[in-house]
């Protein structure tokens, strides 16, 4: 019997769920194994017995409680391999600080932000080893003695399924004047990541009369952007399906992040994947994720400064050609290295190791024939 595979989730967020949990059981699947995924949104949830059935426990973004650290002695106890996963920098009190969003809450709420990321932090270092999305969270767990092996973010079955039918559809768009610039913001922190385009994007709405911006979520604009008034389009936040569906209208998707930010550093290239899935070209901060994923002129765009952004998008919306030149690379990029099959092809590489850092005897991991 191959290894089975429990896989809990401790994020109610559906997309980042989807990203971390979801689609790494598609992978394990891929590959022969068996995997389950719990929604542990509330700690009432956590069950010992079930859990302990499995060969390997992963936890997703699980802030220590009692229950959960009952569940980690037992699985000690068996020598069962305990994996802490995440996608953000959740886990790390010294660098509080540095988190933009925290400033703005009260103090009350300020020292409950901190238990938490204190509690995320004893779980990771009440586990064996740690997977994370970037090299910088990785890098971090290390700096925490932990062994940490990175698993960057991949699209699913259903959400690639999706993509190729929107990506079609796109084909069949009549040609116009009109290009769209387009922009997802999940919360209201990203409100600083924006203002890294949005000195740029004033002189491009007021240089083509032809350019939108479409908003998607919850985003502060600074007065001359809002002064565009019929240029800028807002939409409320979606599901995945609906913001692909969104995306897909899009001529331009924007990624921009703040520089020099840790926090923005340790995030994923995600806007990149699900906009080059589609066709779409992407400018976006030049910062750890995008330098990754990004090959500057050939599959996406970069941009340091104002003068960047600028020039980048004066360039996409003028020559129609560099646009579809730039979006079929950033999709062939998608399809080479951010499909489920290449994805997991990469987790079978990594496991073996990941398993042995855990400590674990090599039956806890059974390779599928």
């Amino acid at each position: 019997m191959s290894t089975r595979f429990f896989i809990a989730s401790g994020c109610p967020i559906a997309t980042t769920t989807l990203y971390r949990c979801v689609h790494l059981q598609e992978q394990l699947q891929h590959l022969g194994y068996r995997a389950e995924v719990a929604e542990w949104f509330d700690e009432t949830q956590i069950h010992c017995n079930v859990t302990l059935n499995y060969d390997v426990i992963i936890l997703y973004r699980l802030a220590m409680c009692a229950p959960l650290r009952r569940l980690i002695d037992q699985a000690r106890d068996v020598d069962k391999p305990i994996i802490f996963d995440t996608d953000d920098l959740i886990f790390e009190p010294d660098l509080i600080e540095q988190h933009r969003a925290v400033a703005n809450l009260t103090p009350a709420e300020q020292e409950l932000h901190a238990e938490g990321v204190r509690r995320y932090q004893e779980t990771l270092l009440a586990c064996n080893a740690v997977l994370t999305a970037t090299p910088m969270l990785a890098e971090l767990a290390r700096r925490r003695g932990k062994k940490a092996f990175v698993h960057r973010n991949a699209m699913g079955d259903e959400m690639f399924a999706l993509a190729n039918h929107l990506y079609e559809r796109r084909q069949e768009r009549p040609v116009t004047d009109r290009i769209v610039i387009g922009y997802g913001s999940g919360t209201a922190t990203h409100d600083v990541d924006f203002k890294e385009v949005s000195g740029a994007l004033e002189q491009v709405l007021g240089r083509f009369a032809q350019a939108e911006l479409w908003i998607v979520g919850p985003l502060a604009l600074s007065e001359k952007l809002e002064s565009y008034g019929e240029q800028i389009r807002r939409f409320p936040l979606t599901d995945w399906r609906g913001w692909f569906d969104l995306v897909s209208e899009l001529d331009i998707a924007l990624a921009p992040l703040e520089l020099g930010n840790v926090f923005c550093r340790a995030k994923s290239e995600i806007k990149f994947v699900e906009a080059g899935a589609l066709g779409i070209p992407v400018v976006a901060s030049d910062i750890d994720p995008f330098r990754h994923a990004v090959t500057d002129g050939e599959d996406g765009l970069l941009a340091s400064d104002e003068r960047d952004w600028a020039g980048a998008l004066s360039q996409l919306i003028e020559r129609p050609e560099e646009r579809r030149r730039i979006g079929e690379g950033a999709r062939a990029k998608v399809l080479k290295h951010y499909t489920l099959e290449a994805r997991a092809t990469e987790l079978a590489a990594i496991l073996p190791e990941l398993i042995d850092s855990c400590g674990a005897t090599r039956s806890a991991m059974t390779v599928p024939q």
